[in-house]
């Protein structure tokens, strides 16, 4: 199926599909950013498209400021379009505000085996406070992974996972194993360590995991690194050179903790997938 040449009307829904990329629009060059990778990682896993822009402005609006909302969405899906003509796609539009229109459609995404991706608006400098208000808010209320597209870095490279307890942290792994699994590339793990003997135990605990996840996704390069450094540090200059950083959410003793994922999403070199648990009765695949 091929995606139509012309933006389609925008509709109330759905936000997502099975297996799909659902991507965050609002009319901001960080908007087209989030776009332009959602759209590649669509076409990677050989899904769909649904691009969505909340716009409580125009609630009720017939005229000008719905006219302005449709062009934010067509503009996007015409980016989408000359990137992967052949990835199915449909524009959606919102009456709620942002965040909430969000964090609804993250419990659908992740129930469907989808993803959902926004931009990083800001600087992207270490000192800029506004830097990830909303993709902060929206990690911390949603209901299954989400991707956060920063300013600057590169897609290109190895996927880096950053790994406290392997065991908590199941779903990171697995997460960024299927996804070196799926872009051909190798998957780099790393693990801040309390001691040496700890950081023995933990690589151990890792490699197991590395192996089972093998059997069902054979051929992924992998490495495992013990360091001695705070995680948020360990994280942010291993996503200098990584074309994915993969980190949990922080929500739970000996995980990563919160800080340390609010670092990534603020100064990762690299998109950020942050692995939020989907909903209990997800149904397909991530």
């Amino acid at each position: 199926m091929t995606a139509p040449t012309t933006a389609p009307h925008p509709g109330p829904g759905p936000t997502a599909e099975r297996n799909g990329v659902t991507v965050a629009v609002d009319g901001t060059d960080a908007g087209l950013r989030a776009v332009r990778w959602a759209v590649a990682e669509a076409a990677a896993r050989g899904g769909p498209l649904t691009l969505v822009h909340a716009a409580p402005y125009a609630a009720g609006s017939a005229g000008s400021l719905r006219a302005h909302a449709s062009r934010i969405l067509a503009r996007a899906y015409t980016v989408a379009h000359r990137l992967a003509p052949d990835v199915p796609a449909h524009t959606v539009l919102l009456d709620q505000n942002p965040l909430a229109a969000l964090v609804e459609t993250s419990q659908q995404t992740g129930r469907l085996g989808g993803l959902l991706v926004v931009g990083l608006a800001g600087t992207g400098h270490v000192g800029d406070a506004l830097v990830g208000s909303l993709a902060l808010d929206l990690v911390a209320g949603a209901h299954g992974p989400v991707v956060v597209v920063p300013r600057g870095g590169t897609t290109d490279g190895p996927v880096v996972a950053a790994v406290g307890d392997p065991a908590a942290d199941l779903g990171v792994l697995t997460v960024a194993h299927r996804a070196a699994a799926r872009r051909g590339v190798r998957l780099e793990v790393v693990h801040a360590a309390h001691n040496a003997s700890e950081g023995a135990d933990t690589r151990d605990a890792i490699e197991r995991v590395l192996r089972t996840l093998a059997l069902a996704e054979p051929g992924v390069v992998t490495s495992v690194e013990v360091l001695r450094q705070r995680p948020y540090e360990a994280v942010v200059e291993h996503s200098g050179s990584a074309g994915l950083l993969v980190v949990g959410p922080g929500r739970g003793h000996r995980r990563l903790l919160g800080s340390t994922t609010r670092t990534a999403i603020r100064l990762a070199g690299c998109p950020v997938l942050v692995a939020v648990p989907a909903p209990e009765t997800a149904d397909g695949p991530r």
